[in-house]
């Protein structure tokens, strides 16, 4: 078994405990991984994925909820389409998730690769865990299987900026916010469906929490399917919706000094481009970034503007992606030779994230000039979502579950569990 102890933790390790005490901790404990994303926070729990944007509204008035339900005419009355939360640190109901889009005033938690708000931020981390839960509870009722205590065991994923202080600061923030019943720490969380006016509480132990930054989790991805639990030294590139991540990862460390996260991705190339058909088409009409990322994703290239035509973005498309793909091989530059200043090299480039697509093969031949390999050895060391076992949407809260999967593991010296078997994805979105 290799041992991966990498990251803050919030309890002490378990070492001197007896075995049985040991055990019984970590009966029934679900391993959660947890990414705060700049554009979505994304939550897994092994099996399934679960995701929302990275934004919480305005108090919900009783006046606004009641107004919001005579116009709603949605079919979808999921919890994660409808979800409000109690904010105690404001003493308010709070939107979450697609509600927010109801909301007068939107709050992004995560801006710029930084966590703006620890106390949103935190109601996140509620909503992802009440909705795991609830998820959770359907499974078993379909089961037919009886209701357990919802224990968790987490593992943070923050963004990079804020450096390692960050990562303590909101682990302490977290941890402040727990509550202590018959010597546990759990979490009190209340929640009300705005569709069906539903109230629910929940109350989840957090057994321990892990933090590390984001792009560390598809690293423990890699090590433990690609890698089979060896160590690699590893550069993580995340294009992700509105930054691009750049990790390196050495002796299973990462490495703070050399981390970064750029305020660019999937968004700036989307907005470049609505904002060039914009000036090239003449019109006063600016095509929405959302219609030129849903042509994306359905490998189209051409979008319709409203009394100018149909216009094809493949060439600035194109010349988007080569001018991320030059800033990223610049960095990769950079680090390879402070790396190397230090007697390390690097066994791996691993390129993932939302829009690793667009420029993966930009990249990889920029890296393989770079290092001078031939087109096997590239093939081998610069990797992508063919690599993974998963979504490279959500690569980073698998990675994050399985760190906190192997904490467990290392505490009850056993081997770790590697598998990822994600057979559900729910979202916000209807």
């Amino acid at each position: 078994m290799v041992t991966i102890q990498a990251g803050i933790r919030s309890e002490p390790v378990w070492a001197g405990l007896h075995e049985r005490a040991v055990t019984e901790t970590y009966k029934g404990v679900v391993s959660i991984g947890v990414d705060l994303g700049t554009s979505t926070s994304k939550y897994c729990d092994g099996t399934r994925v679960l995701f929302f944007s990275s934004v919480a509204g305005d108090p919900l008035t009783d006046q606004l909820e009641e107004s919001w339900r005579r116009m709603n005419r949605s079919t979808d009355q999921r919890w994660i389409h409808n979800l409000a939360l109690w904010d105690e640190a404001r003493k308010a109901w709070r939107y979450i998730g697609a509600m927010t889009r109801s909301s007068q005033r939107q709050q992004w938690f995560t801006e710029g690769g930084v966590l703006q708000n620890f106390d949103d931020a935190y109601l996140a981390l509620q909503a992802g865990l009440f909705l795991l839960a609830v998820e959770r509870e359907a499974a078993r009722r379909k089961a037919k299987k009886r209701r357990t205590p919802n224990r968790v065991a987490l593992g943070f994923g923050m963004p990079i900026k804020g450096g390692e202080h960050a990562l303590e600061r909101f682990l302490d923030h977290v941890r402040s916010r727990l509550e202590t019943e018959d010597g546990k720490r759990v979490m009190k969380i209340r929640a009300k469906n705005v569709a069906t006016a539903e109230e629910r509480e929940e109350t989840i132990e957090v057994v321990f929490s892990l933090v590390q930054f984001q792009a560390y989790g598809a690293y423990m991805v890699l090590l433990f399917s690609k890698f089979d639990m060896k160590l690699y030294n590893t550069y993580v590139v995340d294009v992700g919706h509105g930054t691009w991540i750049s990790l390196p990862v050495v002796d299973n460390e990462a490495d703070i000094a050399l981390a970064d996260s750029v305020p660019a991705g999937i968004h700036s190339i989307t907005s470049n481009i609505s904002q060039a058909l914009f000036e090239k088409s003449g019109q006063k009409v600016k095509i929405q970034e959302q219609r030129i990322m849903e042509k994306l994703a359905r490998g189209e290239r051409e979008i319709e503007v409203p009394g100018a035509g149909v216009f094809n973005f493949e060439a600035m498309l194109d010349a988007e992606c080569e001018a991320l793909a030059n800033d990223i091989m610049k960095k990769i530059r950079l680090d390879v030779g402070s790396l190397g200043a230090k007697g390390v090299g690097l066994d791996y480039i691993a390129i993932v994230g939302g829009g690793a697509k667009l420029v993966f093969d930009k990249l990889k031949a920029r890296v393989t000039e770079f290092f001078g390999w031939d087109a096997k050895m590239a093939d081998e060391r610069v990797v992508g979502e063919d690599a993974l076992p998963v979504d490279g949407r959500w690569v980073n809260a698998a990675g994050l579950m399985l760190l906190a999967r192997d904490q467990i593991a290392i505490d009850l010296d056993k081997d770790v569990d590697p598998s990822l078997e994600i057979s559900e994805v729910v979202s916000d979105q209807a």
